[in-house]
């Protein structure tokens, strides 16, 4: 799970519920999405993006204890060695590998948590029969009519807009690095996939043989 299949996601739900209303935008249609359709559907993306924030936390706090794990069963004992220089530098590497990438992972799920903390701050403002139409389509997921959904986000889009800032510039580079955060490497070190450090580990064994020949 990251930030590109809940943003399809979102795509196909929005594409459900508007097929067939005046608000339904074909691929094939040469017309702009008028502006305020626009503010509103990328209100709507951002309520989106909160209110799955906390799955995608919990996803990324069980899929770390493996990760880390298989990391540490690798490390013990792993060498590799430059090419014309035998010195030990692939633990080394490795484990700060592990600690920079803990310590990303855990900046993720904290970014996240307090998105989905942030979703229910802004319901808590809203009047109760808003908050059930949001809850229904945001939380619980179901097919509501869509103008009685885009009526709700649009009496409250400015306030709405405030948490999320209005500047869309600023969004989009939120945005850029949040995706960055959930699908790129560790900062300034270069990630190693597990059948690397199998490569490491079958080279560094190679070495150590031909050292005690």
């Amino acid at each position: 799970m990251n930030l590109a299949i809940i943003s399809e996601e979102f795509g196909e739900q929005i594409a459900a519920i508007t097929a067939g209303t005046r608000y339904e935008i074909s691929s094939e249609s040469d017309n702009d999405v008028p502006v305020m359709e626009a503010r509103i559907r990328n209100t709507m993306y951002c309520l989106w993006k909160d209110a799955t924030s906390k799955e995608l936390a919990m996803y990324l706090k069980r899929s770390a204890e493996q990760y880390f794990q298989e990391l540490y069963e690798f490390s013990y004992g792993v060498t590799s060695y430059d090419e014309d220089v035998s010195t030990t530098k692939g633990t080394e590497r490795l484990a700060l590998m592990i600690i920079v990438e803990k310590e990303n992972r855990k900046r993720q799920i904290n970014r996240l948590e307090r998105a989905y903390e942030r979703f229910w701050s802004i319901l808590g403002s809203l009047p109760t029969q808003d908050v059930e139409v949001l809850q229904q389509y945001f939380i619980e997921r179901k097919k509501v009519d869509y103008e009685l959904l885009r009526g709700v986000v649009k009496k409250h889009l400015k306030f709405i807009e405030v948490y999320y800032d209005a500047d869309t510039e600023a969004a989009e580079q939120r945005s850029k690095e949040i995706t960055k955060d959930i699908d790129g490497p560790a900062p300034k070190i270069k990630s190693i996939t597990m059948e690397q450090l199998k490569k490491n580990k079958n080279r560094a064994m190679k070495q150590l043989n031909k050292l005690f020949k």
